[in-house]
C-alpha cells in the first residue's frame, strides 16, 4: 500500500493534549522524513529533541509526551506517536511496567506503519513483540498511565490476529483506539 494514511477524523475520542498535530503523517518513502529532511514537519525541532527526565507514572495526567503520543496514535500519526513516547521510555527504569508499556506501544505503532506499507513480516514481528510486552504489563498492572492495558491488549491482539494467517488488517476505523480513564 502506498500514499497517505486515511483521515481517521475524530474517531469518537477526546483529545488528551493541547499540542497541535504535525502538518502530515509521516509514511516512509512517501513523505519527507520529519527530522532528517529540511522539508520535514519537525526538522527544526530535531535540533533540540524533547527528552524528559525522571517522571512518575501516577502523574500521567500531567505527562504531556504520553498524552500527546496517545493523541497522535489515535489519529494515525504512528511514527510521530513513537517519537513522542521514546523519551519517556528511555527515562523509565528498564523492564519496569511503564517502560514495557511504552516499548510495547512503540512497537505496535511501528507495526501499524508496517501494516500501512504492506510489509507483512514486519507488521507480524513488531506486533508479536509489542503484544508480548503488553501482556507482561497487564499481568502486573492492569491499568497503567490511565490506560486499561487489559482492554487495549485484547483489542490490539484481535486487530493483528489476521497476520498469523498471512493477512494484513486494514488501516481504517478498526485500528484500536487508546482510551485513557477520565478519573
Amino acid at each position: 500500500m502506498s500514499g497517505a494514511l486515511p483521515d481517521p477524523g475524530e474517531r469518537g475520542v477526546r483529545r488528551y493534549s493541547a499540542r497541535p498535530f504535525p502538518t502530515y503523517r509521516y509514511v516512509p518513502r512517501v513523505e519527507p522524513h520529519p527530522t532528517r529532511d529540511a522539508r520535514g514537519h519537525s526538522y527544526m525541532a530535531s535540533a533540540t529533541p524533547r527528552r524528559p527526565g525522571q517522571w512518575v507514572p501516577d502523574e500521567w495526567r500531567d505527562l504531556d509526551d504520553w498524552l500527546y503520543g496517545v493523541d497522535l496514535f489515535n489519529r494515525f500519526y504512528f511514527w510521530e506517536a513513537h517519537e513522542a513516547w521514546e523519551g519517556l521510555w528511555a527515562a523509565a527504569p528498564r523492564q519496569s511496567p511503564p517502560a514495557l508499556l511504552l516499548q510495547g506501544l512503540i512497537q505496535i505503532a511501528a507495526a501499524l506503519l508496517k501494516t500501512h506499507l504492506g510489509v507483512l513480516a514486519g507488521a507480524r514481528l513488531l506486533s508479536v513483540e509489542g503484544l508480548a510486552k503488553l501482556r507482561r504489563v497487564a499481568a502486573q498492572r492492569p491499568v497503567l498511565l490511565g490506560l486499561d492495558v487489559v482492554d487495549a491488549l485484547t483489542r490490539i491482539d484481535a486487530y493483528f490476529a489476521p497476520t498469523a494467517h498471512d493477512v494484513l488488517p486494514a488501516i481504517d476505523a478498526r485500528v484500536p483506539l487508546l482510551r485513557l480513564r477520565a478519573d
